[in-house]
């Protein structure tokens, strides 16, 4: 997600729903839920496929078969120093002003055509889609789904369910930042330049400010925001001082 996992977690959530029914409908009598599991990658590709089926019926689409070829070949040079090379990674424009990008388990990834007029380079572009294959090859929607599982779970017995979503949000933050230094560290790895992403943010975030779009970013979110630029940028300069 560009500056915020939030509206993923929204996204998500109607599928991993749909994605549980149907489990629980193979099921025998025999069957748990081990909250300890994470997905496999058949279950995981499944969560995918159902995602992408539910973003598709939510939104148009833009056509654009030179830009999406640019795209996808950025995301090749991506997911060839990623650690999951066996996920068939595939990125498709959504038609919207807004400026936005996520991903989807089974490497899907969507970006909005709002962010790709308003990026000014490729470096910015690989940035945003490293974050993006990030969070597939760190298996964050497998995660994510543990802890919805958890949330339910603990809803049922009586657990104070506003610690519980504090601390769900607590992991988004941390997975946030894992997606960021682990995407700065594929685009540097793929020969474009790290800075893009943090580049990228700054300009984002400065616009959001600038134009007083105050009701999406609460304070703490912006302080969040630098806090992840900050990060990126130091960790990108452990990254050159390596060379």
């Amino acid at each position: 997600m560009v500056l915020t996992g939030k509206l993923l977690f929204f996204i998500i959530i109607p599928a991993i729903v749909l994605f549980m029914q149907s489990r629980l409908a193979l099921a025998d009598d025999t069957w748990q839920l081990d909250d300890s599991a994470e997905l496999s990658d058949a279950e995981e590709m499944e969560l995918g496929k159902r995602v992408d089926e539910y973003i598709r019926r939510q939104f148009y689409f833009r056509n654009d078969p030179e830009l999406n070829k640019t795209i996808n070949d950025i995301i090749q040079k991506l997911t060839a120093v990623s650690e999951r090379k066996t996920l068939t990674f595939t990125c498709d424009i959504i038609q919207s002003h807004s400026i936005n990008a996520f991903s989807a388990p089974g490497g899907h990834i969507f970006v909005t055509y709002g962010l790709l007029k308003f990026a000014e380079t490729e470096d910015e572009v690989a940035g945003i889609i490293g974050h993006e294959v990030a969070h597939a090859s760190l298996r964050h929607a497998s995660k994510l789904y543990r802890e919805f599982m958890e949330i339910l779970s603990q809803r049922d017995k009586g657990t104070d369910s506003a610690a519980t979503l504090l601390l769900f949000n607590c992991h988004l933050e941390e997975f946030e930042q894992e997606a960021d230094t682990t995407g700065v560290l594929y685009a540097h790895k793929a020969g474009f330049d790290p800075n893009g992403l943090p580049d990228f943010l700054e300009r984002h975030l400065n616009l959001l400010i600038q134009n007083r779009v105050l009701g999406f970013l609460r304070f703490g979110s912006i302080t969040t925001i630098y806090s992840r630029i900050d990060h990126m940028r130091k960790y990108i300069s452990s990254l050159t001082l390596k060379e």
